[in-house]
């Protein structure tokens, strides 16, 4: 560590004392040597913000430390919003999911659960009693998902979108269907917020 500093002070013409010099009790020989680097890099930390001497060399050095700097936040900030998009992707499927097999199971209430109060099955049914309708009509009339895959799902902040294919029964026919659905996260929890489908 002595040589890296002391290579760094020269390299930046800083003074460097000579610690071996400074010897005077063997016992604190390792906190006086400690003291006097940090007091030399507290200096030249001062110093670099005199632009009177060795003004390139200075600002060069202090736009390289603010570059790694930023680099490093950018980094860091880009790698968290991956990961909560990541983690946002996993619950929204695992949500998805759920829903699946509540239709199935004829479990209108479960299913709401996963519903805003002001939600909307587009273009017509908006707010939970308008969607429990709904939902009760389709599953007594023997709607059932067959399939369920999510394609895709796009995060910014608390509002992701999630795009979906699936395969239904209704009403003993077979049809597919693609859709778009919009999710937001109230207190933690992702909730749909509108839905819209179309049959292929």
């Amino acid at each position: 560590m002595s040589y890296t500093l002391r290579v760094i002070f020269s390299a930046l013409e800083y003074p460097v004392y000579d610690v071996q010099e400074v010897n005077a009790n063997p016992f604190g020989t390792n906190r006086r040597m400690i003291s006097l680097w940090l007091e030399q890099f507290y200096l030249y930390v001062l110093d670099l913000f005199n632009f009177k001497t060795n003004a390139m060399k200075k600002i060069t050095i202090l736009s390289a430390t603010l570059g790694l700097c930023a680099l490093g936040l950018f980094a860091l900030c880009g790698e968290t919003r991956a990961q909560s998009a990541e983690k946002a992707k996993k619950a929204i499927e695992s949500s998805s999911a759920h829903i699946v097999k509540w239709v199935n199971n004829d479990q209108v209430d479960s299913v709401l659960t996963m519903y805003k109060d002001d939600a909307c099955l587009l273009p017509t049914y908006c707010g939970k009693q308008s969607i429990r309708e709904v939902l009760s009509g389709v599953m007594d009339a023997g709607y059932e998902i067959l399939e369920y895959h999510t394609l895709s799902v796009s995060v910014e902040g608390a509002l992701a979108v999630e795009k979906y294919y699936c395969v239904i029964q209704f009403q003993g026919e077979t049809v597919k269907q693609k859709g778009l659905t919009e999710w937001h996260r109230v207190k933690g929890k992702w909730l749909i917020a509108n839905d819209i489908s179309s049959n292929e």
